[in-house]
């Protein structure tokens, strides 16, 4: 990268968010010509993900990476900003060059959720984003140690009516934040929340004893499960996981109104080059429908669901507004 272009990249990552996409389409402009002259990809691109290693947004990734490094030619390496419910890594790409060489894995918490709160990075999931493809959907589940000798959630239900309990979750503000904050609001039942660094943290503590519930994606306690080191109670989706086909869903457990699928896709930021938009969609959709990638991910109990960049960006809009409601009603989710 020349002293120029650097120059150029560390003033525009410091201007105003309004300025700054002004700025960006005026340069994107003005190389557009050049930009048509060079096929991309032309070095390694870097896939960022809000989330500490080992959760099920970092497992989506490096599959998803890998398979995408061979169909287009480069290296897809992914790198970790865990913090503040993936906001500091959804900010970091939305404040970098649209070239198609710095990408998001985003999903509720840091692209629709995290932008209603306040926060000291603060960004428009509208508008600072390029949606590319969604790949998977994950169910959420409410899991509990067996040293809490509760096997469903009416027994959890019967043993908070006797005293609070804490439950830990990938970061405040997140999906699996709000939906059991709104959950113990519904019931008049209390939770305390203990906020992580992604769902491998909040698991490990699980399953140390520091507490005694969490609400991750099913990714995050699969194999725990299965080991019996740790026992689902309910999972929040509209059919039950095939991973854990023997847990029933909240719907099913007799709460009808907690049904919402969780799903996490790619991003660029904004002003991106609908060549590039279009080439990534392009190999994200053939490296999805690759029957080792689809086992990888059922393995881990994420569905592959792969769908246009239009009809992405119309779904974030969908779960941006209906996220902002729900935080602009509890006050306690915002930071």
């Amino acid at each position: 990268m020349t002293t120029m272009t650097t120059t150029l990249t560390a003033t525009l990552a410091r201007a105003p968010t309004l300025a700054r996409r002004l700025l960006w389409a005026a340069l994107l402009l003005g190389s557009a010509t050049a930009f048509s002259q060079t096929t991309w990809p032309q070095k390694t691109i870097h896939l960022w993900v809000g989330f500490a290693p080992g959760g099920p947004t970092d497992m989506v990734a490096r599959t998803f990476a890998t398979q995408l490094s061979g169909e287009i030619g480069q290296q897809v390496i992914v790198d970790n900003k865990p913090g503040a419910g993936g906001a500091l890594a959804a900010s970091f790409v939305a404040k970098s060059a649209p070239d198609g060489y710095t990408l998001l894995l985003g999903e509720p918490g840091s692209i629709s959720i995290n932008a209603a709160q306040t926060r000291g990075s603060a960004y428009d999931p509208v508008k600072e984003f390029s949606p590319i493809a969604q790949v998977v959907s994950l169910p959420m589940v409410l899991a509990a140690s067996p040293a809490l000798k509760v096997n469903s959630l009416t027994e959890l239900m019967a043993l908070l009516k006797t005293k609070p309990l804490a439950y830990g979750t990938p970061g405040n503000g997140t999906m699996q934040h709000l939906t059991l904050m709104q959950f113990g609001k519904a019931t008049h039942l209390e939770f305390i929340h203990v906020a992580y660094k992604g769902g491998a943290p909040a698991v490990t503590d699980l399953l140390g004893g520091q507490i005694p519930l969490v609400m991750v994606t099913v990714p995050s306690v699969a194999s725990y499960v299965k080991a019996g080191s740790i026992v689902p109670l309910a999972v929040v989706a509209t059919s039950r996981s095939t991973v854990l086909p023997q847990v029933p869903t909240f719907s099913e457990s007799g709460y009808p109104d907690f049904i919402q699928d969780g799903w996490q896709g790619f991003f660029g930021p904004a002003q991106l080059p609908k060549e590039v938009v279009s080439k990534l969609a392009s190999a994200i959709a053939k490296v999805g429908k690759d029957p080792q990638l689809q086992s990888a991910m059922s393995a881990i109990g994420a569905n592959v669901v792969l769908s246009s960049s239009a009809d992405f960006a119309k779904m974030v809009q969908r779960d941006h507004s209906y996220w902002s409601k729900l935080v602009a009603e509890n006050p306690s989710a915002k930071d």
